[in-house]
C-alpha cells in the first residue's frame, strides 16, 4: 500500500466507508466518524468517544502492514 493509494481513498469527493485488512488478519473500519491522518509511511485512525463516559481510541498502522482495502456498505466495529 502506498501513501498515494491511501490518500486517494481518504480524499474522495463523496467519502465511502472502507475496511482495512492488515497482513496480521486484523481488520479496521474507517467510517465518516473516523479521523484519518496520513503520515509518510503510516496512518493514524482516531475514533472519537461515543459518549462522555467512554474514551476515544486510536490505531497507528504502517502502510506496509496493509494488505488490502475493501469498501463496506455499513460500518461496524471489528
Amino acid at each position: 500500500m502506498t501513501s498515494e493509494d491511501m490518500r486517494a481513498e481518504i480524499e474522495q469527493v463523496r467519502f465511502k466507508p472502507f475496511r482495512i485488512h492488515l497482513v496480521s488478519g486484523k481488520t479496521l473500519d474507517v467510517t465518516p466518524r473516523t479521523d484519518v491522518t496520513l503520515l509518510q509511511n503510516a496512518i493514524i485512525l482516531l475514533e472519537p468517544p461515543i459518549d462522555r463516559d467512554n474514551e476515544g481510541s486510536y490505531n497507528v498502522v504502517s502502510l506496509r502492514n496493509i494488505e488490502r482495502l475493501e469498501r463496506i456498505e455499513s460500518a461496524r466495529s471489528v
